[in-house]
């Protein structure tokens, strides 16, 4: 976890966009799947899809050693179950953005991820909320303050989170306008 964090929740498209959260943070709550697919780096293009890694459970701690910011970007989602077959051709697809934005029925997925810059920027889309408030429970240090998790179920504002005081932010995808604002 970064020293602040922002964050605001879209909950007709089941998504949160934050920045603050590290990749890291979140491998406590996938050890309740069975594994993830994972894209390190750039998206790929539909002639061209970028390669993805199937890891299981078990290999998910070693990732915490791993330099994260030398991937840039990355994607992955959870599974539940069989693993998918090596080179799917829709997992591909929706790691590099291109296909629909849930993940294959198949995967049994809570969560699907695009980041930049581990820790810059993250959009989380979610099956369901109490994934998300569980994941979150995890994921935000006491330090920074508590988030009211009713309220960002609801949708209306951003929050900003630093030094144990909660502000209210503007919704908005162009991170850096906040960061440069607030850092």
């Amino acid at each position: 976890m970064r020293h602040y964090l922002y964050i605001w929740h879209d909950p007709a498209e089941r998504m949160l966009v934050a920045s603050g959260i590290e990749f890291n943070d979140v491998i406590p709550a996938l050890l309740d799947a069975d594994g993830i697919v994972l894209r390190k780096g750039s998206a790929g293009t539909p002639r061209k899809p970028a390669g993805y890694q199937t890891l299981a459970r078990q290999q998910l701690p070693a990732l915490a050693h791993e330099d994260i910011h030398a991937w840039g970007s990355h994607a992955w989602a959870d599974w539940q179950g069989a693993p998918p077959a090596p080179g799917d051709a829709d997992v591909a697809a929706m790691l590099d953005h291109r296909g629909a934005l849930t993940p294959p029925a198949a995967l049994r997925s809570r969560f699907l991820a695009f980041a930049h810059d581990d820790g810059w920027y993250l959009k989380l889309l979610y099956a369901a909320w109490d994934d998300v408030a569980q994941l979150l429970a995890g994921a935000i240090a006491p330090t920074l303050g508590e988030l009211d998790m009713d309220a960002l179920q609801q949708g209306s504002d951003g929050y900003w989170l630093q030094d144990g005081a909660v502000q209210a932010e503007l919704k908005t995808y162009n991170i850096d306008s906040v960061l440069n604002r607030r850092l």
